[in-house]
């Protein structure tokens, strides 16, 4: 018998109680780390809405009548990727047809990694959006990671070089920002926080 912890199998045990918790709580497991946090103040909810509707002008999202758009973004996704030990849920994330594809229409538990994901920081959260959730979005393959700060109105981008997040750009509201994967389309960051 190995005196040596299975991460595997402590991972697994993690997923069982993340599973027998009531809908509606927010738990995740980053990179074997089991997290709990509060749901989200109003301020935090209307970013992601005013977010997901910038996204949904994005012209590539725009196609003719009877084509399927290339992205495909969805509001708080659960990710599941073995490999990381992590089972996340970002506030907003996007998938590109044209590269890795979509998650089917009827999956709860996606394991086919977005390209992009962002997460809307909170007091309760900012520790683990910045900390260990930035780690395993790295190590899940995710491209890149924008971190929206309701309290600071800034956006700061993240991408992943060799499986790590590294900074890349911030924007203050009063400041446009082309980050990517999203360069071709300037965000008002102020339009983010309007009152």
């Amino acid at each position: 018998m190995s005196a040596l912890p299975d991460p595997l199998s402590a991972f697994h045990s993690l997923e069982r109680h993340v599973e027998s918790l009531p809908e509606g709580v927010n738990a995740e497991i980053a990179s074997g780390i089991y997290m709990m946090t509060p749901r989200p103040r109003v301020r935090h909810s209307r970013v992601q809405v005013r977010l997901l509707r910038w996204l949904g002008e994005y012209p590539e999202a725009e196609v003719l009548p009877g084509e399927r758009p290339d992205w495909l973004f969805l509001l708080e996704p659960e990710l599941r990727f073995e490999a990381a030990f992590s089972r996340l849920i970002p506030d907003v994330a996007g998938w590109r047809r044209s590269t890795n594809g979509w998650p089917g229409p009827d999956e709860s538990l996606i394991e086919r990694m977005p390209e992009w994901v962002a997460e809307v920081s909170s007091p309760g959260s900012e520790a683990a959006d910045r900390g260990v959730k930035k780690t395993a979005y790295g190590l899940m393959g995710i491209a890149w990671l924008w971190i929206v700060d309701p309290d600071e109105r800034l956006v700061e981008t993240f991408g992943n070089v060799r499986g790590r997040m590294l900074p890349e750009r911030v924007a203050h509201a009063g400041e446009t920002l082309l980050g990517p994967p999203f360069e071709a389309f300037p965000l008002d960051v102020a339009s983010l926080f309007v009152v």
